[in-house]
């Protein structure tokens, strides 16, 4: 039965009344008991719709309340357009009578402007009364992120840490992230386009962007936002693929559902407080280097020897930048990741024509002028081309293939320290870079690094160590990443732990393989939809040290200072493990952020180590003495000892430093205990 009723456009977010359907196949109405009266739909069955006209206000995500009512447990609905499904399937459970109302949700994303949706019974056997769209609210805009000089600072002018993450693996694909689980006959997926040419080969191309929209609905939803803020982040790059934007079957033009993703990161990311990075991981054609998957497609890097591709990325940017102009929860805009597919030289030059096109469009956001593997050389100064709100960026990767790489978890741990440290003569390694960036007087991100997944038991310290170091230097820094997925998940031990701060639980989140040449489609949507609902864990050690913070009556690891002139650091063999500060030499100081609850005489404890005599340093406060304290010779570098003093405190957050009169001594950690 097909049926057509006269029926206004319904303005949301508000409340369609069941019985308001445009059209409808199959379904009947008949009076409600619910509260309210009136009618409600019935005689449900698998298959049956009803089509509403509606005029969302707002472009944006959706709660959707579905009141139902049931006697059975085979109901399920699902809200389509165009014959599409836009939002997860949800079940109707026994209410225990046709005439006994329960209120079910769900989330769907809807465009701005009069469009029709539809209710489809995936499975039949319910009664409907209303459904309620509710708009996903924000909260208050964060401060812009603004450059004052190599700073990244707020709308105030207040430096701001950003330390993030990147959600690697979905909106652009790499499959290593997810265990290469995914195969094409009996080869290995490897790229993004590989999987989308097998799917559009098997089911068209409507099948394949429905199953792909499934995919990126599923790998991120609300509770990794609430994960990533759990982790002590405020910043989250995101990776996208061209064609997530523009419409692939016919460029120079949006996707119908162009910005969902991009507004669903930024939304969920601005409700916990967290800024977003936008970065162009995959430009239309390729940028990186031939043999690299992470920008789409395995082979040559067709945006450079095609002028069509680079003006179809120069039109991308302009449409982003169109969207996000006055989006404050926008940090920055990453212009090519890892565009290693051309000279230094002819990247420096296609950057600065983007930057002109953003710029032309949005006068305020931070722009990212993307590094080579050679560096950022070929820019030059881009203060003197007299460029505002622009940026540099990296990845450093120390410990891995090739670079600085050691054997044995102590021995990394060792070598991200002399990474992270200045050398004795004030050079070396990233002492170097903030020297240039400093030179430049120009912001810089350090987009990707991996500080954790070779280090075992030293990872969580470590990372939180980059963080610092690099926020010390005025870098904003986001690791790479987020989430990774395996066949049998982690059962949580942090010494053996793989790319994700996040990863897939053996207790019940077990990863399948997929077979995407034989599956079929509804076996691939139910694989994709599985990312959303397998159980996760987090790792403990990097959320406990990005959370960490100096305190009174506990032990404050000494190599956990926030800022520092002359120090390094090195693993230690004292009790407890870690990491303790080394290479101490006179007039080194560092220092650390304390809150004294409340002021008077505190006990003071300092745990030391050395093979000289004489070592002398001070407890300060805004360069005044609060305490001076002699370091014996305990007989070796790793032969520890406690030192006792005693400090006026006064009350309140305070930034506390240790200053090296005399040098040659370790120290490993320091307390502060009420007298």
């Amino acid at each position: 039965m097909l049926s057509l009723a006269c029926a206004a456009q319904t303005a949301l977010p508000g409340k369609l009344e069941a019985e308001s359907y445009a059209s409808m196949q199959g379904v009947a109405t008949e009076a409600t008991a619910d509260a309210g009266g009136g009618a409600n739909v019935g005689w449900i069955e698998s298959n049956d719709w009803m089509s509403y006209s509606v005029n969302p206000s707002i472009a944006g995500w959706y709660t959707v309340q579905y009141r139902v009512a049931s006697a059975g447990t085979s109901g399920q609905l699902v809200l389509s357009q165009n014959a599409k499904d836009i939002s997860e399937a949800v079940g109707v459970p026994n209410t225990g009578g046709w005439q006994t109302w329960q209120t079910i949700s769900s989330r769907v994303f809807l465009n701005a402007g009069p469009q029709n949706l539809a209710v489809f019974a995936k499975g039949g056997g319910f009664n409907l009364n209303w459904i309620n769209f509710s708009a996903e609210g924000t909260s208050a805009r964060l401060p812009a992120i603004r450059q004052n000089g190599r700073y990244w600072v707020d709308s105030s002018g207040k430096r701001v840490n950003l330390r993030g993450v990147n959600l690697g693996n979905w909106l652009q694909l790499e499959f290593w992230m997810m265990n290469n689980s995914m195969t094409a006959g009996n080869a290995l997926i490897n790229d993004q386009c590989t999987l989308e040419a097998t799917l559009a080969q098997r089911f068209g191309n409507a099948e394949k962007e429905r199953l792909m929209g499934v995919y990126r609905d599923s790998w991120i939803t609300t509770r990794d936002f609430d994960l990533i803020k759990g982790m002590g982040m405020n910043v989250v790059r995101v990776p996208f693929y061209f064609s997530l934007v523009e419409n692939e079957y016919s460029p120079y033009n949006l996707r119908a559902d162009a910005w969902k993703h991009l507004d669903f990161a930024i939304n969920e990311a601005e409700k916990r407080g967290m800024y977003v990075i936008l970065d162009l991981h995959g430009t239309v054609g390729g940028q990186a280097a031939a043999t690299e998957q992470h920008d789409g497609c395995v082979g040559p890097a067709q945006l450079w020897s095609n002028a069509a591709y680079r003006d179809r990325t120069k039109w991308l940017w302009n449409k982003i930048a169109e969207r996000y102009r006055g989006r404050t929860a926008v940090a920055a805009y990453d212009l090519l990741n890892e565009p290693w597919g051309t000279d230094a030289t002819t990247l420096a030059n296609y950057a600065y024509e983007l930057f002109n096109v953003v710029r032309a469009k949005d006068p305020e956001h931070v722009i990212l002028l993307p590094g080579h593997n050679s560096g950022i050389d070929a820019y030059g100064n881009p203060n003197t081309r007299g460029l505002t709100n622009v940026a540099f960026w990296m990845h450093f990767y120390p410990g891995l293939w090739g670079w600085n790489e050691v054997q044995g978890a102590a021995n990394q741990a060792n070598m991200h320290a002399n990474w992270l440290h200045c050398k004795v003569n004030g050079s070396g390694e990233s002492c170097d870079w903030n020297a240039r960036l400093t030179g430049l007087n120009t912001p810089f991100l350090i987009g990707e690094f991996q500080p954790w997944t070779l280090l075992g038991s030293y990872g969580g310290q470590m990372t939180r160590k980059t963080y610092d170091a690099y926020n010390m230097y005025g870098w904003a820094a986001t690791n790479w990443a987020y989430k990774t997925v395996s066949y049998g998940g982690s059962n949580g031990d942090t010494n053996s732990w793989g790319w994700g701060m996040v990863s897939n639980s053996s207790n019940g989140g077990a990863l399948g393989s997929l077979n995407v040449s034989t599956a079929s489609s509804a076996q691939i949507e139910s694989y994709f939809r599985g990312f959303a609902t397998q159980p996760l864990v987090r790792n403990e050690s990097i959320a406990y040290w990005m959370n960490w913070k100096p305190a009174v009556g506990a032990k404050i690891e000494a190599e956990m200072f926030t800022t520092h002139s002359g120090m390094r650091m090195e693993t230690t063999s004292d009790a407890g493990g870690g990491f303790n500060v080394s290479n101490v030499d006179n007039n080194d100081w560092m220092s650390y952020p304390v809150t004294v609850p409340k002021a008077g005489w505190y006990s003071l404890q300092f745990r030391v180590a050395t093979i000289h005599n004489g070592g002398q340093f001070a407890l300060s406060k805004n360069g005044a003495d609060l305490a001076t304290v002699a370091v014996p010779n305990t007989g070796g570098w790793q032969n520890w000892q406690t030192v006792t003093a005693s400090a006026y405190l006064e009350a309140g957050q305070q930034d506390l430093a240790i200053y090296a009169r005399v040098g040659g001594w370790n120290m490993n950690w320091w307390q502060i205990n009420p007298q």
